[in-house]
């Protein structure tokens, strides 16, 4: 962390999803809200979303002929795709929004990733929904996410934070939201931080919620600073 800065960077919340959120970013103290999860889905509906993931995967180049088709004469059906490709897309998102801005994408940080799936993993078996501890030594950014389990991509994960860009202006954090709530921009403007150039995520499940952490060096969200 660079000396001149007083005070440690604000932290960014995300509420548990019905439909993709909003979210709200805040400092530790205040608690995010968990909303009631979504009715399961019909037969018709859990159709149309396997039918929609196979089409998000041929879109993404992750699947074979073999894969989409295994019953087919002389194919062979492979393995499943490496879980490697969830981090792959995840950061993909996050760079999509950063070059868009004309900013530096984010590299992908393995050793973030590992301490943002202890953290995901805690989160899932306790069932609580709070950021981990602060390294006052080594600060780093964190997203939260949780949603129903199954229902989204992990591009939508990523959206959900993207789309409180509705609320951006520029100028210098807090003073970010047309709304007047750093919490309505909090998520947004880590993911698109001039200063951050790492990230590190994992994805963890409970009974009933998929839940995803991010964590981002250097830390993004320093008061009295713009954002890019």
């Amino acid at each position: 962390m660079v000396s001149h800065r007083a005070s440690p960077p604000a932290l960014a919340f995300a509420a548990i999803l019905v439909s993709p959120l909003f979210g709200c970013a805040s400092n530790p103290t205040v608690l995010s809200v968990r909303m009631p999860a979504i009715q399961p889905p019909s037969a018709q509906q859990l159709r149309w979303a396997s039918y929609q993931q196979v089409l998000d995967q041929r879109i993404t180049g992750q699947w074979t002929v073999a894969q989409l088709a295994p019953d087919l004469p002389g194919v062979t059906r492979l393995a499943a795709p490496d879980p490697q490709i969830f981090d792959q897309r995840v950061l993909a998102a996050h760079n999509r929004e950063r070059r868009d801005l004309g900013l530096v994408p984010l590299s992908w940080n393995a050793a973030l990733a590992r301490s943002a799936r202890r953290w995901a993993n805690y989160l899932a078996s306790t069932g609580r929904f709070e950021h981990a501890p602060e390294s006052p030594r080594s600060p780093e950014g964190e997203n939260l996410w949780a949603g129903t389990k199954g229902y989204y991509s992990p591009e939508a994960m990523v959206d959900a934070w993207i789309r409180e860009k509705k609320f951006f202006r520029p100028g210098t954090f807090p003073d970010n939201s047309t709304t007047g709530r750093m919490e309505d921009v909090g998520h947004y403007t880590q993911v698109v931080w001039r200063a951050t150039t790492q990230v590190g995520c994992a994805e963890s499940r409970s009974r009933k919620e998929d839940i995803l952490v991010c964590r981002y060096a250097e830390a993004g969200n320093y008061r009295g600073e713009a954002p890019f």
